[in-house]
């Protein structure tokens, strides 16, 4: 079966390239530009893999990755990405309970790489 990934980026151009990436490599793909879109989706979808831009409006990815790690069953493997390093440099497995991350700019290959160390190169 697939594995699927809910991308959570408010710049609709940013988002698009990670989807198209993420969809060329055969993961199912759900987005969302918001907070509340995307807490919709990871209990509507239940996500293997959540993708979450830290600045976002209503709110931040921080909200988004708590949710997740609400969900029953699998965990959910978080990628946290924002351009500020600042957040970045902090330890963000505690802070963000994130699993990697990626400081933007970035190349699509490198989000594609860090899922698949997530999930496992199978899909």
């Amino acid at each position: 079966m697939k594995k699927s990934i809910l991308v959570v980026e408010d710049q609709s151009s940013q988002r698009k390239i990670m989807v198209e990436a993420l969809q060329k490599a055969g993961y199912v793909i759900f987005q969302a530009g918001d907070v509340q879109q995307a807490i919709d989706l990871i209990n509507q979808q239940k996500p293997d893999v959540l993708v979450a831009d830290m600045h976002l409006p209503n709110g931040d990815g921080g909200d988004v990755i708590r949710e997740a790690r609400q969900l029953p069953g699998a965990p959910v493997a978080v990628v946290a990405v924002s351009i500020d390093l600042a957040i970045l440099n902090q330890n963000l497995t505690a802070t963000y309970q994130a699993d990697a991350y990626l400081s933007k700019p970035f190349h699509p290959r490198e989000l594609l790489k860090i899922v698949e160390e997530l999930v496992g190169v199978s899909h």
